[in-house]
């Protein structure tokens, strides 16, 4: 007897046409926003704790770290304080050795970080230090988030630019955090704060409160694998204005000739 035909692969086809359509659509949406900043950070200007505006009382700020990465920043001429611009050439990375200049860097130095003469020490304009300087980006939760699954999920997610004089700081708690209680920052509520320095008027400070309760790690670790696409993000360009070399002191070497 014979079977008629059933129309099987057509539907799939079209259900498989919808997915791809819905996904390229989403992409487009994504490069169409990528102007937009996929966070607020935190600031730490004067050694005072902000955010969004608003000064933090006590300058202590209970958090939790969902993830990490080096950041290496150039800026020519010498920093305005009245005037902040982006870095003309930036670099995101989990091993240095690797580092490049982001895609919208908008005048990356050199192929890789690491064969940048600004990247090595006194190529600043003062002192013995980079010129490029080698920070840290961190991704953060509010201590509230670790309440439930839900608010790990739904907690608004907001950086922080932890600044060279305070990244060895933040390299002694993340080892010691491995060292003693073999624990990630992103397993407990890290208390991040300030104090006066001599030297660098302030450091950023790193302190544990508490551990994250246990039930809450699949959460954190679905929010951290959703964040790792996201905490890369591109500064904004800068203007022709904030691009231009200002206020520079003493000479430097000709730059290395790119190899594009």
């Amino acid at each position: 007897m014979a079977t008629k035909n059933v129309p099987v692969a057509k539907k799939t086809t079209a259900v498989a046409n919808y997915v791809d359509r819905m996904a390229a659509l989403a992409q487009e949406a994504v490069e169409q926003e990528k102007s937009v900043s996929s966070g607020s950070f935190i600031s730490f200007k004067s050694g005072r704790i902000s955010f969004q505006g608003n000064m933090i009382k006590g300058d202590e700020l209970d958090v939790i770290v969902i993830d990490s990465v080096l950041e290496n920043c150039y800026y020519p001429g010498v920093y305005d304080p009245d005037n902040p611009a982006p870095p003309v050439c930036y670099a995101f990375g989990r091993d240095e050795k690797t580092m490049a200049p982001h895609a919208e860097a908008s005048q990356p130095q050199s192929e890789l970080c690491s064969e940048c003469q600004w990247n090595k020490f006194e190529s600043a304009e003062q002192g013995r230090g980079k010129a490029c300087k080698n920070v840290r980006r961190l991704a953060l939760l509010p201590s509230d988030a670790a309440a439930s699954a839900e608010a790990v999920e739904s907690a608004e997610m907001a950086f922080a630019k932890i600044p060279v004089t305070s990244v060895k700081g933040w390299a002694t708690y993340v080892r010691g955090l491995s060292t003693l209680e073999k624990k990630p920052p992103i397993a407990v509520i890290t208390t991040i704060g300030t104090v006066p320095d001599d030297k660098s008027q302030f450091k950023v400070t790193f302190n544990k409160a508490e551990n994250v309760d246990s039930d809450l790690l699949p959460a954190l670790l679905d929010r951290f694998d959703a964040v790792k696409g996201e905490i890369m993000f591109p500064y904004p360009a800068p203007s022709e204005e904030q691009a231009k070399p200002a206020g520079r002191g003493a000479k430097k070497p000709a730059a290395k000739p790119r190899k594009y």
